[in-house]
């Protein structure tokens, strides 16, 4: 077949095809797990804030609109990181009408796009209990978290309890009684268990038995329909699992996309007669306030 000086970029199209299919066909968990949002800057950050007292009665406040200021929340600091993966794809490939290797690569290259998102997405609970620390300067699940900038009050989201529907009760209770830097409590509402493949089988089962698992009381299930359950692929503790509110999640957790991947030509090498193509994303992700989880080790006996 004849080949036209600028094959490399003619079959950039095709090729985007193929890779943006492949990449679609996939689970993305980012979606469901952070607040994915676009960034314009080189840097994101966001600053917390505190609660508000409750109102109060007009005439306690001398007929007139009682006013409260916010008091300032940790600062999270998102900075964008640049990644990339390139594929060469040999001219004879072409000519020889080799379309199905092509595509080959192609896939392949969007399969490490996808691991690489999906890897760095899940690092906040892998290293949910050390390594990497948030805006407080805590890991992700910490015995204590401050309320507030420079404030002694502080509140618990770990434990080391295997899991269980009497754990994931604990921890349900735990976070119930948070509260703000006011004293108020949080309206926190746990309604997802995150957990790791080999944790999937309990957790439905806690999630959705007719009955109380783990025991031969014919007590009724007080989780049955109110817990969604994620099964995690790239969670790599098989004991860990975390109990959330996906609310609060979607609030405080957060993935930048300052450069979304995408395949791209970069052209042929007249000498060496092979086509490149390459990806490039930048990103950042992480959390500006931890009051959104509950985790544990599942070290702990049960």
């Amino acid at each position: 077949m004849q080949i036209r000086e600028n094959w490399a970029e003619l079959l950039e199209p095709g090729l985007r095809r193929i890779f943006d299919r492949h990449l679609g066909r996939k689970r993305d968990y980012l979606r469901t797990i952070y607040n994915v949002e676009s960034s314009t800057k080189a840097v994101e950050r966001t600053l917390g804030i505190g609660g508000l007292g409750l109102m109060e009665e007009w005439t306690a406040t001398g007929n007139k609109v009682a006013y409260e200021d916010f008091n300032k929340g940790f600062v999270a600091t998102f900075i964008h990181k640049k990644f990339s993966k390139g594929l060469a794809i040999e001219r004879e490939l072409v000519e020889d009408d080799q379309y199905g290797e092509i595509r080959k690569r192609v896939r392949a290259l969007a399969d490490v796009v996808y691991y690489t998102r999906q890897v760095h997405a899940a690092q906040p609970f892998n290293q949910a209990f050390g390594g990497l620390l948030g805006p407080d300067g805590k890991p992700l699940c910490a015995p204590d978290h401050p309320v507030a900038p420079g404030s002694s009050n502080t509140y618990s989201n770990v434990t080391d309890a295997p899991l269980s529907a009497d754990a994931v009760e604990a921890a349900r209770t735990a976070m119930k009684s948070w509260t703000d830097d006011k004293g108020n409590l949080l309206p926190v509402e746990p309604d997802t268990l995150i957990v790791p493949p080999a944790l999937r089988k309990k957790a439905l089962v806690i999630a959705d038995s007719d009955k109380e698992p783990d025991t031969d009381l014919n007590n009724i299930n007080v989780w049955r329909g109110a817990l969604r359950v994620i099964e995690w692929d790239f969670l790599t503790n098989p004991n860990a699992w975390f109990l959330v509110d996906s609310s609060r999640m979607q609030q405080f957790l957060h993935w930048f996309d300052r450069r979304v991947p995408r395949l791209e030509a970069d052209g042929e090498n007249f000498d060496t007669e092979v086509g490149r193509w390459k990806v490039v994303g930048r990103w950042s992700y992480g959390w500006e306030d931890a009051s959104f989880i509950y985790g544990s080790t599942g070290t702990g006996t049960a």
